[in-house]
């Protein structure tokens, strides 16, 4: 962070356009912490990259396809499952940076985290404290949370531009797009939870 200001105010860098202000700032004070810098960078970024990596083909192999989907799988098979996942969701994550390149990293995160909390907090809120939460409620909710937040962001100004298009002629004026999706989400597990509450038992004596 004291990196990051410095460049800003010795205008080492614009940091409107730029990412890369701490590794030039220590780029001009030597060699030496410059390759340091270098070092955390990419010892941060393998390591945050690998754990997401991991996380996400056990949830494919365990909690998707074990679980929800049904399929019976032995450790081996969960194992294969998890590896092509981790193939997959590797494949998919370079895709989108090199298509993503040009975007504020700062600000793709702040996007990454919209998604998060439009698919993760309505389910983890109402889970805790609403009683008549169902399954089916918090799965919608997931997919229309993800569906919304990802449709806003592909409709919002910041992303228009990789179109070829001009940013003003998005349809969405807004760039977070957890404004409309969180509350999408929520409403969609309150409306759906209502409709799938288990019936009472009957007393047949």
């Amino acid at each position: 962070m004291y990196m990051g200001l410095g460049a800003m105010v010795n205008s080492v860098v614009n940091p409107a356009d730029n990412n890369m202000s701490g590794p030039l700032l220590a780029r001009s004070f030597g060699t030496a912490l410059f390759a340091i810098i270098s070092a955390i960078a990419f010892a941060t970024v393998l390591g945050t990259v690998s754990g997401l990596i991991v996380a996400a083909s056990g949830a494919v192999a365990h909690d998707l396809m074990d679980r929800f989907l049904g399929m019976k799988l032995d450790d081996r098979s969960k194992v294969r499952a998890g590896k092509i996942a981790a193939v997959v969701v590797g494949i998919i994550a370079i895709v989108l940076g090199i298509i993503f390149q040009g975007i504020n990293v700062s600000f793709l995160v702040g996007l990454a985290f919209a998604v998060a909390a439009s698919a993760n907090l309505p389910a983890i809120i109402m889970l805790l404290f609403w009683k008549k939460t169902t399954a089916k409620g918090i799965v919608a909710s997931i997919i229309v949370g993800i569906t919304t937040a990802v449709g806003l962001i592909l409709l919002s100004p910041e992303i228009y531009p990789l179109y070829g298009l001009q940013a003003s002629a998005a349809p969405i004026p807004f760039t977070n797009p957890g404004l409309i999706s969180i509350p999408a989400s929520f409403l969609t597990l309150v409306v759906v939870s209502l409709l799938t509450q288990k019936k009472p038992a009957t007393n047949l004596a």
